[in-house]
């Protein structure tokens, strides 16, 4: 792979795999060390590209384990209070329910078991096909669908007993 071509079709998925790193890793930081790590190494490895079949899914792959690698080193990470939100999540034109809502949705996915929370929010959240998503975790589609699935009742099931909760204690 020629820098040209590395610049063109590496360098802008950068922007796609950012909200990968920063879900891992829990900081703007450290989330933009692990994409210029990954660029490095990929980089370095530019000629095997070209052998690639889905680059877009190895770059989330190679994302994935340099986050995985920064977690083993057991840096203590910057970690969001239960309560505090995240001004990175909101447009500014969100009503306040619908913060709320997405807050309440964020706590419920960090909730569930890690190979569900891993699935949904490649799925849910980057918009990853099921192929991209079973080359960057190694698990087969089919399971890739039962965790989704699972993920995505467990979601439902807990926000229904949150707000029939609410609509209950209003009364």
């Amino acid at each position: 792979m020629t820098e040209t071509e590395f610049k063109t079709n590496v360098l802008p998925l950068g922007r796609n795999v950012y909200p990968l790193a920063r879900r891992m890793l829990g900081a703007d930081g450290l989330a933009q060390d692990a994409i210029q790590q990954s660029m490095m190494k990929l980089w370095e490895s530019r000629r095997q590209l070209d052998h690639c079949s889905n680059l877009k899914a190895f770059v989330f792959r190679v994302v994935r384990n340099v986050c995985l690698d920064e977690l083993k080193k057991k840096k203590p990470l910057p970690v969001e209070e239960p309560g505090m939100l995240s001004t990175h999540s909101f447009r500014f034109d969100q009503s306040h329910e619908e913060q709320e809502m997405v807050a309440i949705v964020k706590q419920i996915i960090n909730s569930l078991a890690e190979n569900q929370r891993e699935v949904i929010q490649l799925r849910d959240i980057d918009g990853l096909e099921f192929d991209e998503i079973a080359e960057i975790t190694a698990i087969d589609i089919a399971y890739i669908r039962v965790l989704l699935s699972r993920a995505r009742k467990t979601v439902k099931e807990k926000l229904e007993k949150i707000y029939a909760y609410e609509t209950i204690r209003k009364e």
